[in-house]
């Protein structure tokens, strides 16, 4: 665990950005001593122990993402990355943008910023549809804009492709190695491994856990886990209830979210007859 504010190898190399994008400097510099590393935000731990970290990991790509389930989000916070060149070189531009993200009320920070970031490495010769995003990107005056500008980055990447090999990989929703526990209501199943937005220091009322964790337990079986009974649920019951917010949200998505960039901007009409410049071999 690194601590941002007290480590003197991220202090010295990642110390002119701020925390969000100090993270993401501070990555690039720890990734020389591993093979794959685990980003994480605090507030992310495990709820199902017999997973492992491995079953996420794709040696077909350099990076590792997953999709927030309310909003579409790729989510910033959690990701694995491969020690690579490609991995720097993506981690210490993603920092970079601290300095030239909009100055809006809803540019979101470096979750924002990996948005565009990832439609730029990906799709590098989509110049309408990446200057479509950056306008919806500038104009996030509110969450619901916002949430335009992750959509329209999301039908830019291409709706079914999720894989870009020697690049990235976005694991659909509910199939990355998190999830955002509130989404129903800290159930979980044999499929969880990890939950995201556990605030605080303390257990909540509604937390999979009846108390804290007795470290000096763990690693022998289930000791130390102290489960909340009637959280844990079968597979089947965890997808009906994903299932219910999902048919839940596709009614109240809201309208400014719902962004089709190829309608809202120019597609052809500030780059004809050169739109497909950047893909020529």
């Amino acid at each position: 665990m690194v601590n941002l504010d007290e480590d003197d190898r991220a202090n010295k190399e990642c110390g002119s950005y701020s925390g969000f994008y100090k993270k993401h400097c501070a990555a690039s510099l720890y990734l020389n001593d591993t093979d794959w590393l685990m980003v994480l935000d605090a507030d992310t731990g495990v709820v199902n122990p017999n997973h492992c970290i491995e079953e996420w990991i794709d040696d077909r790509v350099n990076i590792i993402f997953y999709e927030r389930f309310h909003n579409f989000e790729i989510t910033a916070g959690n990701y694995l990355i491969k020690n690579s060149e490609f991995s720097r070189n993506f981690l210490r531009n993603w920092a970079v943008y601290e300095k030239s993200h909009p100055r809006v009320s809803w540019h979101n920070y470096d979750n924002g910023a990996l948005h565009i970031h990832v439609l730029k490495t990906v799709r590098p010769g989509a110049t309408a549809e990446i200057k479509a995003c950056e306008k919806f990107w500038a104009n996030s005056r509110t969450s619901q804009l916002y949430w335009g500008y992750v959509t329209c980055v999301k039908v830019s990447l291409g709706g079914a492709t999720r894989i870009w090999p020697g690049k990235l990989r976005i694991y659909r929703r509910g199939h990355g190695f998190a999830r955002d526990d509130w989404i129903i209501s800290e159930y979980w199943s044999d499929a969880a491994f990890m939950m995201h937005a556990w605030k605080g220091s303390e257990i909540t009322p509604g937390s999979p856990f009846e108390k804290m964790f007795n470290i000096s337990e763990c690693g022998n079986g289930y000791s130390g886990w102290y489960w909340r009974k009637g959280l844990k649920i079968s597979v089947d019951e965890e997808r009906s209830k994903l299932d219910k917010f999902e048919q839940n949200q596709r009614k109240t998505f809201p309208s400014e979210a719902r962004a089709i960039p190829y309608l809202a901007e120019p597609e052809i009409g500030e780059c004809y007859p050169k739109c497909d410049e950047g893909t020529k071999k």
